[in-house]
């Protein structure tokens, strides 16, 4: 079975680990240029493995460039792995395998499609979730689903640990459903769309901005939706972005919205709208700017903004 894999992000590069390092061949790989770092948080390169199990690599800044088609076209693969892409697939690449092209999205469609599943999951307060593959078609996340695997998420789960619970499913469910492909056994499932189904819109980094006005639960939520490995929620002290990964609130604890109430070497406590949120981990984006230095008891009772 002729594969190509695409993907260029560290949710691809565990997958594409896992494929290769239990003896499937992979002809070909496609990720992203390395100029596309400064657009994808969790960027990852996968020159080493690739390099390592000797497949043939090609860096792309749009997959759907004529070149990359007619490449694609030369290479005559009979699947094709989506597994971490941003990019919609056109119609003269979806054509081209004759086992056609399977996509991987972090939700349990056809409920919750579109962009920033992970961070949409924490921001409404979704309790479960699943990893789902589907066969990718020219419309959003709407194709046949291939296999789907549900989990839960609990309110000590933040973006991290909601990533590697579905990396780690992903790495269990390719190497079961490549085996079903090849076997012929896959049974496909249309997806419901009498069914509830919702869809997400792309989120921007400057999303994350911290708004004291709302309350302690809002904003500790919004922290642990954008941690890594995305941007992180932020605030502008002294013409500066401070990036918040790490929180803690207490709902009944009440202050004024954005008033510093204590400063130690480990935490900044501050009021909310409802609430007050204690930021643990922090840093400012100018790695030259030392957070301890700069937070001091003599700020306790000013305002962040």
């Amino acid at each position: 079975m002729n594969i190509i894999f695409i993907g260029g992000v560290k949710f691809s590069l565990d997958l594409l680990k896992s494929i290769l390092e239990n003896n499937w061949s992979v002809s070909s790989v496609f990720s992203y240029d390395d100029s596309k770092k400064k657009i994808y948080s969790d960027f990852a390169s996968l020159d080493e493995t690739t390099s390592r199990f000797n497949v043939k690599h090609f860096k792309v800044i749009n997959i759907n460039d004529e070149n990359n088609v007619e490449i694609i076209k030369k290479i005559k693969p009979d699947l094709i792995l989506v597994m971490g892409w941003s990019q919609l697939l056109s119609n003269d690449i979806l054509k081209i395998p004759k086992l056609g092209v399977i996509g991987s999205h972090p939700t349990e469609l056809p409920k919750y499609r579109g962009r920033a599943p992970i961070p949409w999951s924490i921001l409404k307060g979704l309790k479960e979730s699943a990893l789902t593959f589907f066969y990718v078609g020219e419309g959003t996340d709407d194709g046949d689903i291939l296999a789907q695997q549900k989990f839960k998420i609990t309110d000590s789960d933040d973006a991290t640990s909601i990533y590697d619970k579905i990396t780690e499913i992903g790495k269990t469910m390719i190497l079961e459903n490549l085996q079903l492909i090849r076997d012929g056994k896959i049974k496909k499932r249309k997806q419901n769309s009498a069914e509830f189904i919702e869809y997400w819109p792309k989120r921007k980094p400057e999303d994350g901005k911290i708004i004291w006005s709302k309350t302690a639960k809002d904003i500790h939520n919004l922290i642990r939706a954008t941690t890594h490995p995305y941007p992180g929620a932020f605030i502008i002290f002294k013409n500066s972005k401070l990036k918040i990964w790490k929180s803690s609130y207490i709902d009944n604890d009440n202050s004024e919205p954005g008033k510093i109430i204590d400063v130690t070497k480990h935490f900044l406590k501050v009021g909310t709208g409802k609430g007050t949120i204690t930021l643990e981990k922090r840093n400012f984006e100018a790695n030259d700017i030392d957070v301890n230095e700069l937070f001091s008891k003599k700020d306790i009772g000013t305002y962040l903004n």
